[in-house]
């Protein structure tokens, strides 16, 4: 399945270093999928949405939005927004890694500090939120350049 999890950018060296994440991640699943309105040909609509709620998540837990991708075992814990549980996330399964330009940082910081008290499915929703979206895409970056991202 692929999937989406948010990583500090500890566990992000963790496990380009050969640490086995497990954890919360998200994934286009078919709650997902019926919840958003998307059918099984809107794929690339369907990952990137689930991409920026992982990113979402990732804000609210690390201040940060950095999201792993990967092609990873994961249970479906059947929520709308596509919460999966994974068990074993190696950096062999990473696909690509998706974070902000350095310039969008200060508007992240903003809308995280307007959703701070929500979870995630609260500040989906959030007009902050939906500003980030609008002004601050998310930069794709392939998994031999994790190192670039983040100070070990």
């Amino acid at each position: 399945m692929l999937i989406f999890r948010p990583v500090s950018e500890q566990e992000l060296c963790q496990l380009a270093q050969g640490r086995v994440l497990t954890g919360p991640a998200w994934a286009a699943t078919p709650s997902f999928r019926d919840a958003f309105g998307l059918g099984p040909f809107d794929d690339e609509d369907a990952e990137r949405t689930a991409l920026h709620i992982a990113a979402l998540a990732g804000l609210i837990q690390y201040g940060r939005r950095l999201v792993v991708v990967a092609e990873a075992p994961a249970r479906d814990a059947g929520t709308d927004f596509g919460a999966v549980g994974v068990d074993r996330l190696a950096f062999e399964h990473v696909t690509a890694l998706f974070t902000e330009d350095a310039a969008a940082q200060p508007l992240a910081d903003a809308t995280r500090s307007a959703i701070a008290q929500l979870g995630v499915e609260d500040a989906w929703d959030h007009a902050a939120h939906g500003a980030l979206l609008a002004e601050a895409d998310l930069l794709w970056y392939g998994p031999d350049e994790w190192a670039a991202l983040v100070r070990c």
